[in-house]
């Protein structure tokens, strides 16, 4: 099945900034974009719908690597990541209350990072590490482009939301290293291990409950309301109730009746209902699997009060919040919560 226009959008904003910093580095842009069907253009204009695949991106990544000649191109490319190039993302990584918080929507909202890599966040005794993972095969000569690349964005991309570079017990590095031991840990400042089965970031767990210091939570609850669409839309299910999924989310704090979004799909009410069951669906179904896992994730990462979230998820009283949450968890939403703390 093909990648929907949404994710191929959003892939290809990960070309602009290495573009940005080769072009720093002194080379042109047609060099770079040689044998990939774009142009500088292309890639100024966000909004252009235009045909895009991993294999273009491939090809990009090739052509820098032979341009440089570099075999650690990718640590270099890695500090143009800054967190503002991840757009939604970015905003609700700066707007989280902690580090732990940040941490979490990224693990939790991996595919709009730009990363092939699997993001895992783990926190075991004093040490607390975002993993990356195999995920797809990426080409064994870019393999360690993309891991360099990807533990550099994290590493370094975070400074203007953390106001500081994030201090590292050690790296894990899912390569040989290419006996350069020593201008990797030059370059991340801590002890690095190669040939591991997942590449890593490992920090000391008591950093990750300082404030972040651009923390807003309620602006991160949105920017996670509309990073929720934004997966759905790159969601591969191309199925009428993903269709139904993304109008709900749509309006961060604006849950739809049946009948609006009915209107906006064309059709009746009755022909939605219809056109669900035809799938094991229903529109109360969607609506509540949203509300609940929104719900998780404002609990989780956010200090929004439980009156501010209800309200966020259409709720008109805090105990039918608290009512529905129990129903779908088990649990209440205080105690879900004291199991982040």
């Amino acid at each position: 099945m093909g990648t929907s226009p949404t994710a191929l959008a959003h892939h290809i904003k990960a070309l602009p900034p290495a573009l940005r910093a080769m072009q720093e580095l002194g080379y042109s842009a047609d060099d770079c974009l040689k044998g990939t069907g774009l142009t500088e253009a292309d890639l100024a204009n966000p909004a252009l719908e235009i045909a895009f695949s991993l294999e273009q991106e491939y090809r990009f990544h090739r052509n820098l690597l032979a341009l440089t000649g570099d075999p650690q191109l990718g640590l270099k490319l890695g500090k143009a990541y800054k967190v503002e190039s991840y757009g939604l993302l970015g905003y609700a990584f700066m707007s989280a209350p902690t580090l732990r918080h940040a941490l979490i929507l990224i693990r939790n909202y991996g595919p709009l990072s730009f990363t092939l890599f699997r993001i895992d966040f783990e926190v075991e005794g004093s040490a607390a590490s975002l993993r990356f993972y195999p995920d797809r095969g990426i080409p064994e000569d870019l393999l360690a482009f993309y891991i360099d690349r990807d533990l550099t964005a994290a590493a370094f991309g975070g400074e203007t939301a953390l106001q500081r570079q994030l201090p590292l017990r050690e790296v894990v590095v899912m390569h040989d290293g290419g006996d350069r031991r020593t201008s990797y840990e030059e370059h991340f400042d801590c002890p690095v291990s190669f040939a591991g089965n997942f590449s890593a970031l490992i920090m000391d767990a008591a950093l990750l409950d300082a404030p972040m210091p651009l923390r807003d939570p309620e602006t991160s609850a949105m920017c996670q309301q509309q990073c929720q669409l934004l997966l759905a839309r790159m969601s591969k299910s191309s199925g009428f109730a993903e269709q139904v999924r993304s109008l709900i989310v749509a309006r961060p704090g604006f849950f739809p009746d049946i009948d609006y979004v009915a209107e906006k799909l064309t059709m009746t009410s009755r022909t939605l209902r219809r056109r669900l069951a035809a799938e094991n669906s229903s529109y109360q179904q969607i609506l509540g699997d949203v509300r609940y896992q929104l719900a998780k994730e404002y609990l989780a990462t956010s200090t929004l009060p439980l009156e501010e979230i209800a309200i966020l998820l259409g709720y008109s009283a805090p105990g039918n919040f608290t009512h529905a949450f129990k129903r779908w968890h088990g649990s209440s939403p205080r105690q879900f919560r004291q199991e982040f703390r």
